[in-house]
């Protein structure tokens, strides 16, 4: 049996964040999905469960994914 692992998928477009999510989860991922920097950052502080974080790098205005990741570590 396999493992799922959980993932934290940041990604402003819709349509993109939807396939990747659904490839993900073809791939025994669970994923929770965030359409903005700060709201993944809410999500990573909130849920400990989640094992890998995949974020867009321009996410328009607000915090993007580099400055996340500073963030977070």
């Amino acid at each position: 049996m396999i493992e799922k692992k959980t993932l934290l998928l940041v990604e402003d477009e819709s349509i993109i964040a939807a396939a990747e999510a659904r490839m993900l989860e073809k791939h025994f991922f669970t994923v929770i999905t965030a359409q903005s920097g700060e709201e993944a950052l809410e999500l990573f502080l909130r849920n400990p469960e989640i094992d890998l974080v995949l974020m867009d790098i321009d996410l328009g205005s607000g915090i993007d994914g580099t400055e996340n990741y500073y963030m977070c570590f």
